[in-house]
């Protein structure tokens, strides 16, 4: 059986004149459209690309506001990771969720533990259960999938693989590679070599170690270097995945090695995504800056065989590396499209490949509005917040920034503000951030700080600065944009507030509204950024 994200048939439409027969399918019409604002299928589409391999595509068009990080395949379902993205500043961890896609739709979307708030992870099946665990860290959660709930364990290993004669685990060590370990189950000793976390496969007794740029033939495991105690698995585990010693490149054949990679050249090389076994052949997915193939080697050189689909670009996490290896089933693969919104997953089973694209109708990024449009919304923020702030609520606001079309930036964490701009110390436990791309030199949020038991707002903090991505680039332009916005900033205060009541140099300035607000103006010139905080005096 494979789980399928496109729908199965189309079923054919009939006509009836009976009212109840009407009502009946109007009803099931509504509900239908109120399923699918969660996900949508599409048609499944087949093609035979030579060589007995078939080509499966379909695409679940769904509303995440995410991108996918991890997945895996578990008792015929799809167990995928998403992560918000965040165009902020505010430090922490973005919020997480795991999503469930079974039979071409979303089965369930479950929350993330937030004592799991960390960069790294690794997600992945082992002993018949769905693991989440940090790189370097005790903490450890197990997925039940029939309540949906995270319940922490106490223990996990780094096994990746495992037949009726070997246990193989292996650890990276970051700047100083990794390595793997065969522990012979009969004798309990361990035999080692220099690889990192590599993707397993067998064919009869040989053993096959693949990464992007790599390939090693074990024939016999017990010709790898014999383990002394202080280097088992067992002990390094135990050092906390640190190690100086390095074995001798004995017990295994090279069969292939890219020539020109190199661990400090981040600009994209073709690569080798996977390696999977077909009829007692090693095959692999391919992929070159345009297509996506399945290939063999052949004298130490790639060669592909079958071009399986165009445009894709595969990733994994970093230090996500148990769930390659899902024993009984190959690689699950994540690549992304040119196009931001879509993302898929790629399952090899037999000679079957299915390819399902996951079409995200979210606003991901932020759109650039105009310089134009950017000062207009600005200018009905500054009256809408200045007209009644002592009165204000968070669910106004909310209402008002949704009408505004603005980009939630809002962080997974509290972030507070001093009390210079809350001079009355109000309990300030509430906070949420809205976003405006004016272009590609300057954006800024709205940030409402306030308190949660009387759902009022105390202070709201603008601030305009230039995307990071873009920070450093153009300079002299970059100043100027932000000198004009500057003017621009004063002059618009100053038109409903008056003059200032006071200077501060050239870093900014203050002005005070009739109805007892504070509006005061910092600026930031050696980073081009500009605050405006107003708040009660």
């Amino acid at each position: 059986m494979h789980v399928y994200l496109g729908i199965r048939r189309q079923h054919k439409k009939t006509k009836t004149t009976n009212m109840s027969t009407i009502m009946r399918s109007l009803i099931i019409s509504i509900l239908f459209l109120l399923s699918c604002t969660s996900s949508t299928k599409s048609t499944i589409i087949k093609t035979n690309i030579g060589g007995g391999f078939c080509v499966i595509e379909d695409t679940i068009t769904c509303d995440i506001k995410g991108k996918m990080t991890h997945a895996l395949k578990f008792h015929e379902k799809y167990y995928v990771l998403f992560e918000e993205i965040t165009k902020n500043n505010y430090g922490g961890y973005p919020k997480r969720w795991l999503y469930i896609f079974s039979n071409g739709e979303i089965e369930k979307k479950v929350d993330f533990p937030k004592e799991l708030d960390v960069v790294y992870l690794d997600f992945f099946v082992h002993n018949d259960s769905i693991i989440l665990k940090p790189y370097m860290d005790e903490r450890i959660y197990t997925f039940n999938s029939q309540d949906y709930s995270w319940n922490e364990i106490k223990k996990t290993d780094d096994l990746i693989f495992e037949d009726e004669k070997y246990s193989v685990y292996s650890m990276n060590f970051g700047e100083w590679g990794g390595k793997t370990w065969f522990k012979d189950k009969h004798t309990g000793i361990e035999y080692e070599l220099e690889a990192t976390t590599p993707l397993v496969n067998k064919i009869d007794t040989t053993y096959y170690l693949t990464n992007s740029f790599k390939i090693l033939k074990i024939i016999n495991p017990l010709l790898l270097n014999k383990c002394q105690s202080e280097v088992t698995y067992e002990n390094i585990e135990k050092k906390g995945k640190y190690t100086y010693w390095y074995g001798k490149p004995i017990g295994y054949q090279e069969i292939y090695r890219d020539t020109t990679f190199n661990y400090f050249d981040s600009s994209y090389k073709p690569s080798i995504v996977s390696s999977f076994v077909l009829k007692n052949k090693l095959l692999h997915l391919y992929e070159t800056e345009s297509a996506t193939y399945i290939a063999e080697i052949e004298n130490n050189s790639v060669k592909p065989i079958h071009k399986i689909a165009e445009n894709l670009r595969f990733y994994n996490w970093s230090h996500s590396y148990r769930c390659r290896n899902q024993i009984g089933n190959n690689e699950l693969l994540k690549f992304e499209t040119k196009d931001k919104k879509s993302t898929g997953l790629i399952d090899i089973v037999d000679n079957n490949i299915y390819i399902h694209y996951i079409l995200n109708k979210t606003e991901l990024y932020p759109k650039s509005v105009g310089m134009t449009n950017a000062n207009k919304l600005f200018i009905e923020r500054l009256n809408f917040i200045l007209s009644d702030l002592n009165n204000l609520k968070f669910l106004r606001v909310e209402q008002e920034e949704k009408k505004w079309k603005s980009y939630d930036n809002t962080p997974n964490h509290f972030v507070g503000v001093g009390d210079c701009w809350n001079p009355k110390k109000y309990p300030l436990d509430t906070f949420k951030s809205f976003l405006i791309q004016e272009d590609s030199l300057i954006s800024y949020t709205t940030e409402y700080y306030g308190t949660k038991k009387d759902d009022l707002v105390r202070t709201v903090l603008f601030e305009w600065n230039e995307p990071n991505e873009l920070k450093f680039q153009n300079r002299k332009l970059a100043k100027t944009t932000f000198l004009k916005k500057l003017d621009f900033i004063q002059n618009c205060v100053t038109q409903i507030a008056g003059k200032p009541f006071k200077e501060k140099n050239n870093s900014g300035k203050s002005w005070k509204t009739k109805n007892g607000l504070i509006i005061d103006l910092t600026v930031f010139e050696s980073i081009n950024q500009i605050r405006l905080a107003i708040f009660q005096h």
